[in-house]
């Protein structure tokens, strides 16, 4: 290149670059949870810019279900409702079938019933709903984007940042137009993946393990699966082989859409030379039409980062947790941290969140995150674990002994914990968190698979119906809300005047006794995002020390316990 084409492209560059833009917080990455984090910001308020490489669009979707928790956040947003009719048939079977092939040898089945005949449960207004990302992240990106606080950029990279102590300044460039902009934000928060690389840039490493095993999913198109044989049709089919489970195959829609995945493959794999055509037709084990969509290749991971903020910048989902997708915890606990450090910037941007606030986030985020990962981990190495009988599939009286003994094992309740899990989905709790005042009544057990309902402070405030189609739940996400559970309105107006003192939005709700039972204490004071933050039968005596602790202005030393180091190897389960 000439001088004179080397100046003529720096006055090029020079020119590109000269756009600069100003917003509140600068969201890197367009997944759910940076769509979920826009939202609860938009929500609450504040504008927000998010840039995402991508277009958008989700041609090999990850996931497929949205827990109760998230699907209770949607219900604050006014979506749920969209997510429930988003295209998921409602007479759709909730049964996992586990068969050498879809129409192989079936030794177990699990039912669940259907969307339509379903039980409400006593602990949530909401349900678990099947909800492929195909539809899902549509759904909150046009939600997002008719908020007027929110301004989405696809096909725009995050080149570099730099945070400046009082801002961050992200330089972007437009993938399509080749311009560099400069966004000057207040905070930034990076919800770009398992790869992030604004961590890399941080520095934040990780513990746990990068590579518990080598997968791929196969993605095809087939509306002949269960044809002929209705009665096998599943959400799931666990394939089990003469080696043990060596996939799955799942429903996307309901329909004719489906995810084959494949576990443990070679070290040299390569998608590109790989028979997917083949793999299909082995899973499914009969001789019909379909058309292979897409194959990815991916890594099964236990990872957690040591760190979830640095300055001015955060992370968010798979930046800061890799799990396998066993349980269907990803996504759902990346969404449970873009609401916790949601309403922990708007406090602070909006001047009445304390100094210590959004140092809470990790300190309440972490150790929820590393329960999950561990979670999902332990409930994969549970299916990962079964016996390996080289008769299974035999059409002899061995391979039926064989069939009927691998039944018996997958009677065990422990393996229902992938798909009930009411514990690590509502019993995420933030005890002891600097930010809620602990108390000395013994905490419930922290189960996976069932629920027991509490409001000690940290836990998720309970569901109770106020009327029909109302659940308490609903009272929650604006600001604090003290929920009054006496025969007759108690005075505490010296809460509501610390409140207003410190600009802390608070509504006070006179319950009545009808609730007192489950609440446990006449008083609750509940937190933007749901959470207990106290609770007692009377007010402090001092109502403004409380206000500035819940609202992060205390300096609180608590010693939040995480172990470093995971069970990084999966857990080998004896089930013989």
């Amino acid at each position: 290149m000439s001088e004179i084409d080397q100046l003529a492209l720096t006055s090029c560059e020079g020119e590109l670059r000269g756009q600069r833009h100003r917003t509140q917080v600068l969201i890197v990455g367009g997944g759910p949870v940076g769509l979920a984090l826009s939202i609860e910001l938009g929500w609450r308020g504040i504008h927000s810019i998010l840039v995402d490489r991508r277009d958008g669009l989700i041609p090999l979707p990850k996931m497929n279900g949205v827990s109760a928790r998230t699907m209770e956040f949607c219900r604050r947003w006014g979506i749920s409702d969209a997510v429930r009719d988003a295209g998921w048939p409602q007479d759709y079977p909730v049964r996992m079938v586990y068969a050498t092939s879809v129409r192989g040898h079936e030794f177990f089945r699990y039912d669940r019933g259907t969307a339509t005949n379903r039980q409400q449960s006593n602990n949530t207004p909401e349900h678990f709903q099947r909800c492929p990302q195909t539809w899902f992240d549509p759904l909150l990106r046009e939600h997002s984007k008719r908020m007027s606080t929110n301004t989405l950029r696809y096909h725009t990279k995050l080149e570099r940042f730099k945070d400046l102590g009082a801002q961050v300044e992200g330089e972007v460039i437009d993938l399509l137009s080749g311009t560099y902009q400069t966004i000057e934000a207040d905070f930034m928060v990076a919800c770009d993946g398992g790869k992030s690389g604004v961590r890399s840039q941080l520095g934040i490493a990780t513990d746990g393990n990068a590579l518990l095993s080598r997968e791929v999913n196969v993605y095809f198109e087939c509306s002949d699966v269960y044809a002929g044989c209705e009665e096998r049709r599943a959400v799931m089919t666990w394939l089990v082989g003469r080696s043990g489970v060596w996939g799955a195959v799942s429903s996307i829609d309901g329909r004719a859409l489906w995810r084959l995945w494949l576990t443990n493959m070679p070290e040299d794999f390569d998608a590109e030379d790989f028979d997917a055509r083949r793999a299909v037709r082995d899973a499914l084990g009969a001789d019909v039409e379909f058309k292979v969509t897409g194959v990815l290749a991916w890594d099964r991971q236990q990872l957690v980062a040591r760190k979830f903020s640095k300055g001015r910048v955060f992370l968010c989902g798979d930046a800061v947790h890799s799990l396998t997708p066993t349980g269907g915890f990803g996504m759902n606990t990346g969404i449970q941290d873009a609401v916790d450090l949601g309403w922990k910037l708007a406090a602070s941007l909006n001047g009445w969140g304390g100094a210590y606030l959004l140092e809470s986030y990790e300190q309440e985020r972490r150790p929820v995150a590393v329960r999950n990962v561990d979670e999902a981990t332990h409930t994969f190495s549970l299916i990962s674990s079964l016996p390996a009988f080289e008769c299974l599939s035999d059409e002899d009286q061995q391979g039926l002994d064989a069939r009927r003994k691998m039944g018996e094992i997958l009677r065990n309740e422990q393996f229902k914990r992938e798909f009930q899990n009411e514990g690590i989905v509502l019993g995420y709790r933030y005890d002891p968190s600097p930010i809620c005042i602990p108390e000395s009544s013994v905490p419930a057990p922290d189960f996976v698979m069932s629920y027991h309902q509490t409001a000690r402070p940290g836990s998720r405030a309970p569901h109770a119906w106020l009327s029909e189609g109302r659940s308490i739940i609903d009272l929650f996400g604006r600001g604090f809300v003290l929920l009054d559970f006496a025969q007759s309105k108690t005075t505490v107006d010296a809460l509501v005047s610390a409140a207003k003192t410190r600009k802390v939005p608070l509504e006070v709700v006179h319950i009545g006794p009808s609730h007192q039972d489950l609440y446990e204490t006449r008083l609750v004071l509940v937190r933007p995002d749901g959470h207990v933050a106290w609770r007692g039968e009377s007010l402090p005596g001092d109502a403004m020390k409380l206000i500035d602790q819940v609202r992060g202005a205390i300096d609180q030393q608590i010693a939040i316990s995480v172990p470093e180091v995971y069970n990084a190897p999966p857990l080998k389960v004896s089930i013989r």
